[in-house]
């Protein structure tokens, strides 16, 4: 029988997801504007604190949620944006 491994989503993973999603957006503005990219980008946050005051996150979660994708996000950033028009704006 095949095991099924899945790690639950939890509501400080879609935290960290926004906001390293609105990370991204800042720093690449390569679709918008760069005030567009802003602007973009602070809706995110926008959503992202929104979750966390509805989810009522603990705080410790939330951190350690980040240290471990600080490491795996770094990783998909940097794969995603290794295009050589993102080069000049993710230094």
């Amino acid at each position: 029988m095949a095991e099924n491994r899945t790690i639950a989503n939890s509501p400080a993973q879609a935290v960290v997801f926004l906001e390293t999603l609105a990370a991204i957006v800042e720093k690449s503005p390569v679709a918008y504007s760069t005030d567009s990219a802003a602007d973009l980008a602070a809706h995110i946050r926008g959503m992202a604190e929104a979750v966390n005051t509805e989810a009522r996150v603990n705080p410790a979660e939330l951190d350690t949620t980040r240290q471990y994708a600080a490491l795996d996000w770094h990783n998909e950033a940097v794969a995603v944006l290794f295009a050589s028009e993102h080069r000049p704006t993710f230094l």
